[in-house]
């Protein structure tokens, strides 16, 4: 049981990282290839984290951003270009992890991206994410 909170704490490092990284490719066009050297440079000496679930999701992420901007751009009240960056980030990662990684379940989705809203989102972004996660993963996984 241990070796499995270990393991919890290096995905949650990983989603962390990813959510850095995606926000700064939007923010500053940082070449993907540039920022998963970068992290990996950055951490691999600092704590365990879950690089192949990091790459994953950067990957992941980049190669399906169309189809996942499909599915966040209904479900948003206001401008795209109007969402928080970082928000942007998570709900991207967010939705990817719905679409793609149905090994994961949905609530724990739901669950850690929105606490990464609380610590690094706007005042209320976690609403905005969590309504929104929870209305696609509804949509997109069959309960």
């Amino acid at each position: 049981f241990i070796g499995m909170g270990i393991k919890v704490k290096e995905r949650r490092r990983a989603r962390i990282h990813a959510v850095q990284a995606i926000y700064q490719k939007y923010m500053a066009e940082t070449p993907l290839d540039e920022l998963k050297e970068q992290y990996y440079s950055d951490n691999v000496n600092r704590h365990p984290v879950d690089w192949e679930f990091f790459y994953n999701l950067l990957n992941g992420v980049d190669e399906h951003q169309n189809e996942i901007d499909q599915h966040i751009r209904p479900n948003v009240d206001r401008e795209f270009s109007s969402i928080n960056p970082i928000e942007l980030a998570i709900l991207r990662l967010g939705v990817y992890e719905l679409l793609f990684r149905l090994d994961i379940p949905f609530q724990v989705v739901i669950k850690e991206y929105v606490s990464y809203t609380m610590d690094m989102g706007a005042e209320d972004g976690h609403k905005f994410v969590n309504g929104l996660l929870d209305k696609l993963a509804k949509s997109l996984r069959v309960a």
